[in-house]
């Protein structure tokens, strides 16, 4: 059977850095008691691999070529790089500030998406409900997906979230005014990049936009939750 029979049970949330979008997919897997394919965790842990063995990002082949050794398991609360659990250690900001430089390497979205969409089919056939969130969860990933959602916030929003996570004012390593200007630099490497750029028109693709910047984690996923119900 196609990927394109299978793929309505499939809600796909896009959006820009510290959206809200893994936090609200991991939400919705419990409500829909669905599974969460973290797509970004998977570029995370590519990130991850090459800063610890040494792979510059400027090199594509060498980067691309990585990936052939490595594997992920995508659990609800732990993320695996080959069988070692890599949660927290994604989290870094190295890691971070790679992710758009071996993310927007063309051989690379190639791959990840095969395998994206071999994770997602299998969950669907077990009759699950799959919520894959990304950049191009709706535009690549799951085309045919029967809800897609555009999740964003203000910059200042989603600088303060990102901030928050990593211990705030308690964080002596790094200022807001820092993870501000990582948003804003994302941000234009995102919509700008050549290869699967964020969509900067949303609506264009079937989107239902939604912007969380004035509504709390329960709000927004049952924002999304009465537009998943509408469609089902």
């Amino acid at each position: 059977m196609q990927i394109e029979e299978k793929i309505v049970n499939a809600i796909a949330i896009d959006g820009p850095v510290a959206a809200g979008k893994g936090t609200i997919a991991a939400a919705l897997s419990k409500k829909l008691k669905g599974f969460h394919l973290n797509t970004g965790a998977m570029y995370r842990c590519l990130a991850l691999y090459c800063l610890e063995n040494n792979i510059p990002a400027n090199k594509p082949p060498l980067v691309a070529e990585a990936l052939s050794r490595i594997w992920f398991d995508l659990e609800p609360t732990t993320v695996f790089l080959n069988d070692v659990d890599v949660t927290e250690k994604i989290k870094q900001r190295a890691v971070t500030q790679l992710v758009p430089k071996v993310a927007a390497i063309g051989d690379v979205r190639v791959e990840m998406v095969k395998r994206q969409q071999e994770i997602g089919r299998k969950k669907i056939e077990r009759g699950m409900v799959v919520i894959a969130e990304g950049r191009d969860a709706a535009t690549k990933i799951f085309p045919e997906a029967r809800l897609k959602v555009f999740l964003t916030a203000r910059p200042e929003v989603r600088a303060k979230r990102r901030f928050e996570q990593m211990g705030g004012v308690n964080n002596h390593t790094i200022t807001f005014e820092q993870i501000l200007q990582d948003t804003n630099d994302r941000d234009k490497r995102d919509y700008e990049r050549k290869v699967d750029p964020l969509v900067s028109d949303p609506e264009k693709y079937g989107y239902v936009v939604l912007d969380n910047s004035d509504m709390n984690e329960d709000e927004t996923v049952q924002s999304v939750i009465r537009a998943w119900e509408e469609r089902v």
